[in-house]
């Protein structure tokens, strides 16, 4: 399933494009921002991971092992 934007309106949530869900899929709605905030989804601040994100990530690794090589020296650059 893909994921969809909607814009809650006299109590009722109005999605921004039909969807080709089945009857009784469950929804999760949660506000993205503010009151006259026009922010698409993509758009708007991540503030929490989702569940089970990071093991996610994890098996999508395998069994190789996760080495993170030398970054070496800092650099310093000029202020602007």
């Amino acid at each position: 399933m893909h994921r969809v934007t909607a814009t809650f309106r006299n109590g009722r949530v109005e999605l921004a494009k039909p969807v080709d869900w089945p009857d009784g899929t469950q929804l999760e709605v949660v506000p993205v921002g503010p009151t006259g905030d026009q922010r698409s989804h993509a758009e708007s601040p991540m503030t929490t991971w989702p569940d089970g994100f990071f093991d996610q990530v994890r098996e999508g690794w395998g069994d190789e092992p996760f080495e993170r090589p030398p970054q070496g020296e800092f650099e310093v650059r000029e202020d602007w």
